[in-house]
C-alpha cells in the first residue's frame, strides 16, 4: 500500500484541513500519517520519514511560516521523497512554492490531491477553477487524535459547514481567491453530511461543543432553516459560529439569529476591526457605522449567546487615538471577549498594496510572522488618518465602490524626507507626515502593550481614558505595579473607591485566603486586572503556577505570557463556557 505523510504546524487547536485531507487519502486507498511540527523543530518529521519511508510528503503551509517550511521541503526532497505543497501560501504564491516542491496544489485541493494520488497529474503547479465543487471527504479524526491525544481529548471539535466569503476586506486573501475562481461562490455542504460527521465524532471522542470554522456560517438562509430543525434533534451539541455583522442587520438579521438560537448556537465570533469609521471604510473595506455595530452585537448578546469581537491594531493610517477608539467601541459593546491582533500586511492583498503604495511596507512577506500578535512592521504616519482623510474625501468616491476603484488602492505617495506627497498619477493631492524612527518605534511598542491588555481593558469603565494613561507610561516606569497604580487611580477618579476594597475581599475568598493582605503579590499590585475577569481568582492562581510574574522576566515578557493566559482563560470560562465559572467580582 502506498504511503503519504502530511506535515503541518502544531497548534493548540486541531488542524481541520489536515483532518479532511487525511480522510481523502484513506478513501484513495493510501496509508496516511500526520506529523504536527512544534515551533520550528522539523527533526521529528525527518525521523518519521526515515522510519516510515512514505512515497509522498504533503506540507500545509501558511504565509509567515513559509520560510522554515521551505527549508523542510528541500530537506525532504533531498531525502529522495517527492513533496506536495498546499494551503494558503501555495494558493497565492504558487511559483515560489514550486521551487521547493514536486507538486503544488493551488486553490481548492481535494480533487487535485486525488489526481496526484491516482497518478493522473504530473509534477507541476495544479489549479482547478471548478475545484470549489469538490465534495468534502469524511475526515479521519482517529488518525490525528490517536497520534495527538490532547487534541482528541479536547471537548471542542471543529467542522466546516461551508467554505467561501463574498466580502472584500483588504487584509484577507478571499477577494483574490474569488477572482481566481471567476467570482464568489459559497461551497455549502449538505446538512446530512455535516450531521453524519458530528455523529461519527460523538461515537468515539469527547464532544461538548462544535466550532464551525466557516467565514460566514448560516449565509444560506434555506440551508440554515434545515440545519436549525435537524441539528438539535440529531446531534444536540451546542456550537459556536463565525459570522459577519451584516448578517445580523434589520429584520432579516434578527430572524437569522433566532434560527441560530433554535439550532443550539451558544456563541458568535465576528470582526469589527476598528473603532474609526474612516479606517473601516477606506483602509479595511468594512462598511458599517458604529451604531449598526453596537446594534448587531446587542442583538446577539440579548439572545443569550456569548460574543467574541475581533479587531486589528496598527493598520495603515492608524495611530494611538484610533486604536483607543477601537478599545472604546468594545467597551461600549462589552463583549464576552475582545480578541485583538496586530496587522500583518500580506503581499497580494489590497492591504499589502496600500502599504506598499504609501511606503509603509515594502517587504515580500519574508519578515512577517505566522502569528498576529507581533510588533508592527509598518512605517506609520503622524496624526493617523487626519491628512489622508481630507485627500480621500476630496475625491468624492463612494466608500462602498468596488475595491479597484477605492482611492487608497489607486493612489501612492512619493517620499520627500519626513513627508510623503500623495499622488494620483502625476497629480499632487496633498501630503502625509511619516513618523520618525523613534516615534515609529514608540507607536509599535505602545501597540504591543495595548494588544496584550486589550481583553481586560475592554471590561474596565472608561477604558479609553485608562488606555491613554497606560500608553503614556514611560519605558523606565513601565511595570506591572505601575499599571496597577494607574488603574487604581483611574477607578477612584470615576467613583469606584469603595468598590475596590470589596473586590479585593472577593478575590481573597476566590483564592481561599482570609485577608486581601494574603493575596499573591501580583494580585495585590493590580487586583483590578483579575476582578474584571470571570473566575479571576483561578486566573491569578494559574499566573502564579506558570511563573508569569517571575522576577527574572521583563515586564513585557510577563505581559506576553499573561495576555496569552488571559485569552485562553476567556475561551474556557467565557466564550465557550466549557465550565460555568463565577462572574467577575467587579460589578459596575
Amino acid at each position: 500500500m502506498k504511503r503519504m505523510l502530511l506535515a503541518a504546524r502544531y497548534y493548540s487547536i486541531e488542524p481541520l484541513g489536515i483532518l479532511y485531507l487525511a480522510g481523502l487519502i484513506r478513501d484513495a486507498g493510501w496509508e496516511c500519517k500526520v506529523v504536527l511540527v512544534n515551533e520550528f523543530d522539523f527533526e521529528p518529521l525527518y525521523d518519521e520519514i526515515r522510519r516510515w519511508q512514505p512515497d509522498l510528503v504533503g506540507f500545509q503551509i501558511w504565509t509567515g511560516y513559509h520560510k522554515p517550511a521551505f527549508i523542510a521541503c528541500d530537506t525532504v526532497r533531498a531525502m529522495g521523497v517527492p513533496v506536495v505543497i498546499g494551503g494558503p501560501h501555495a494558493t497565492y504564491f504558487d511559483q515560489e512554492c514550486a521551487r521547493h516542491a514536486d507538486f503544488v496544489v493551488k486553490g481548492s485541493g481535494f480533487g487535485l490531491l486525488r489526481g496526484i494520488l491516482e497518478r493522473s497529474l504530473s509534477p507541476e503547479v495544479h489549479f482547478n477553477k471548478e475545484g470549489r465543487a469538490d465534495a468534502f471527504p469524511l475526515p479521519d479524526r482517529d488518525l490525528v487524535y490517536d497520534a495527538y491525544p490532547e487534541l482528541g481529548r479536547s471537548p471542542i471539535k471543529s467542522i466546516f459547514a461551508s467554505v467561501g466569503c463574498p466580502m472584500t476586506c483588504t487584509y484577507c486573501y478571499a477577494p483574490a481567491f474569488n477572482e481566481m475562481h471567476g467570482g464568489f461562490k459559497l461551497t455549502v455542504r449538505p446538512v446530512t453530511e455535516i450531521i453524519a460527521e458530528a455523529v461519527a465524532t460523538l461515537k468515539r471522542w469527547p464532544l461538548r461543543m462544535v466550532y464551525f470554522q466557516d467565514d460566514i456560517f448560516g449565509y444560506d438562509k434555506k440551508w440554515l432553516e434545515e440545519f436549525a430543525l435537524r441539528w438539535p434533534v440529531e446531534v444536540g451539541v451546542p456550537f459556536h459560529a463565525q459570522i459577519r455583522l451584516e448578517l445580523a442587520r434589520h429584520d432579516a438579521g434578527s430572524k437569522r439569529l433566532d434560527l441560530f438560537v433554535r439550532a443550539g448556537c451558544s456563541g458568535i465570533t465576528l470582526a469589527i476591526e476598528s473603532g474609526n469609521e474612516f479606517l473601516r471604510d477606506r483602509v479595511l473595506f468594512r462598511h458599517m457605522p458604529d451604531a449598526l455595530i453596537v446594534e448587531g452585537c446587542r442583538k446577539i448578546m440579548d439572545r443569550g449567546m456569548t460574543l467574541r469581537t475581533e479587531q486589528i491594531l496598527a493598520v495603515p493610517f492608524s495611530d494611538t487615538a484610533t486604536d483607543l477608539a477601537t478599545l472604546d467601541l468594545n467597551n461600549r459593546i462589552n463583549p464576552t471577549m475582545a480578541w485583538t491582533s496586530i496587522l500583518a500586511p500580506y503581499g497580494g492583498t489590497d492591504m499589502g498594496t496600500i502599504a506598499k503604495n504609501f511606503g509603509f511596507y515594502g517587504g515580500n512577506n519574508d519578515d512577517l510572522s505566522e502569528t498576529f500578535f507581533d510588533r508592527s512592521v509598518l512605517q506609520h504616519v503622524a496624526g493617523g488618518p487626519r491628512d489622508i482623510e481630507s485627500v480621500v474625501n476630496g475625491l468624492g468616491i463612494n466608500p462602498k465602490a468596488p475595491p479597484k476603484e477605492q482611492p487608497l488602492v489607486r493612489l501612492h505617495a512619493i517620499r520627500d524626507g519626513s513627508a510623503g506627497i500623495v499622488m494620483n498619477g502625476a497629480e499632487r493631492l496633498g501630503t502625509i507626515e511619516y513618523l520618525s524612527l523613534s516615534e515609529n518605534e514608540r507607536y509599535a511598542a505602545d501597540t504591543v502593550r495595548l494588544q496584550r491588555l486589550f481583553n481586560w481593558l475592554a471590561r474596565v469603565p472608561r477604558a479609553e481614558t485608562l488606555g491613554k494613561r497606560l500608553v503614556s507610561i514611560g519605558d523606565n516606569a513601565w511595570s506591572w505595579e505601575q499599571i496597577g497604580r494607574e488603574t487604581d487611580e483611574h477607578l477612584r477618579q470615576f467613583g469606584y473607591a469603595a468598590k475596590l476594597a470589596e473586590w479585593k475581599h472577593s478575590l481573597a475568598r476566590e483564592m481561599g485566603v482570609v485577608s486581601p493582605d494574603e493575596l499573591p503579590e501580583h494580585v495585590i499590585q493590580n487586583p483590578a486586572y483579575f476582578a474584571f475577569l470571570p473566575e479571576g481568582g483561578v486566573l491569578a492562581a494559574q499566573a502564579a503556577a506558570k511563573g508569569v510574574f517571575d522576577p527574572a522576566h521583563t515586564t513585557q515578557e510577563s505581559l506576553d505570557e499573561l495576555g496569552t493566559l488571559t485569552r485562553r482563560h476567556l475561551f474556557h470560562y467565557g466564550l465557550y463556557q466549557i465550565e460555568k465559572g463565577r462572574n467577575p467580582v467587579a460589578s459596575v
